[in-house]
């Protein structure tokens, strides 16, 4: 049997977001489907399984006996210890974007997105600088090449001159969630009364929230009593879209909520008139995916994968337009039918996106890398 390395050591639990769900999710999948041929080794910190105890029922983890804190004796751990460990093994998959150093075994690598290079603005210098010279090398000494959208695999093809044949498209996959019952939930959600749309989005820059609460205002002059939720944990931009609220006067009709419960966010998912998602740049786009399996109408901007993850389940407006958001908004608020369209599109594409279609996808990627 093969066995096949991953290296987790840049996985902060709570800290990397979508990454970490995607790449855990996946890992979940493999070890359900039980491929016969193939085993995973996963190398980490030991804060992973603090987070994550399943992952050492399910695999073999061997945790790094000191990471430091900072980023840099991360790396430093990654070109010595991980080195050492993975010395006899023939693939390592590096599921973090970056390959460390020049390994000895041939190394797979997952690119989410390319958003430092495209939107390089969003990034302080030393973070930008660094991954400007880290992805290109990365990209070069990878044997395969796993991402989560066609998009991205489009910008590694443009940017980056990589071989389409050297990239797999893995997607995200979405769990089936029943109905939430939890004492004291219909109080934190209430079943809202007045059209009521969802963002779930940490903010950063390139996320367009303010674009959103331009939008609720304009679409409060034909729908006096709309609202706004927003949800995540705090961002770079949390700060601005404060202010951005309170000088639209808008502070009675926008809930900030910050990051919640994950049964609070279906909740508000199932009782949302519309999710909609201003971003400018996804590489995937997880929260769509999510919105669509509950059958919330959805509104994304024609930017990154989001539209290909949509597909014909959404309304696609321009980025960065206000306007064309609000447009769309009071359509989804105003005509029944084309809610119910909306829900029923969602539902069947959300059926396409499954972990188990992922784990197999990713599964046929390990087999294409050894071989």
């Amino acid at each position: 049997m093969e066995t096949i390395g991953v290296n987790l050591l840049w996985l902060e639990p709570g800290v990397v977001g979508g990454s970490e769900e995607y790449t855990l999710s996946l890992l979940r999948a493999i070890h359900d489907l039980d491929p016969l041929d193939l085993e995973l080794r996963l190398f980490s910190q030991h804060s992973l399984l603090d987070h994550h105890p399943d992952l050492g029922l399910r695999f073999e983890v061997i945790t790094a006996p000191r990471v430091p804190a900072r980023k840099i004796g991360r790396v430093a751990t990654e070109h010595t210890w991980l080195a050492r460990q993975v010395s006899a093994l023939r693939l390592i998959h590096h599921a973090g974007g970056i390959i460390p150093g020049s390994p000895a075994t041939a190394a797979m690598l997952t690119v989410l997105d390319l958003q430092p290079l495209d939107l390089p603005a969003n990034f302080g210098r030393v973070k930008r600088n660094w991954l400007a010279q880290m992805l290109p090398r990365s990209v070069a000494q990878a044997k395969l090449i796993v991402t989560p959208s066609a998009f991205t695999a489009g910008r590694l093809v443009d940017l980056l001159d990589v071989p389409a044949d050297m990239i797999r498209v893995v997607p995200f996959g979405v769990v089936t969630r029943s109905e939430d019952h939890v004492t004291g939930l219909s109080d934190s959600v209430p079943e809202p009364a007045p059209p009521t749309f969802l963002y779930p989005a940490i903010a950063y820059p390139h996320k367009r929230h303010a674009d959103l609460v331009d939008a609720l205002a304009l679409v409060r002059r034909e729908v006096p009593d709309a609202r706004l939720v927003l949800t995540g944990r705090r961002g770079p931009c949390s700060e601005a879209v404060a202010r951005h609220i309170a000088d639209a006067g808008l502070d009675d009709a926008v809930d900030v909520l910050g990051r919640v419960d994950r049964q609070i966010l279906n909740a508000w998912y199932r009782r949302s008139t519309a999710v909609v998602i201003p971003s400018e740049y996804e590489g995937f786009g997880l929260p769509a995916l999510e919105a669509m399996q509950t059958g919330t109408p959805l509104i994304v901007a024609n930017a990154g994968a989001s539209p290909e993850i949509a597909g014909d389940a959404a309304l696609v407006v321009p980025p960065r337009s206000a306007e064309e958001l609000a447009a769309a908004m009071i359509r989804v608020a105003t005509d029944p039918l084309t809610a119910d369209q909306l829900s029923v599109r969602g539902r069947e594409r959300a059926a396409r996106f499954t972990w188990v279609a992922a784990g197999t996808a990713l599964i046929d990627a390990y087999r294409d890398a050894l071989n």
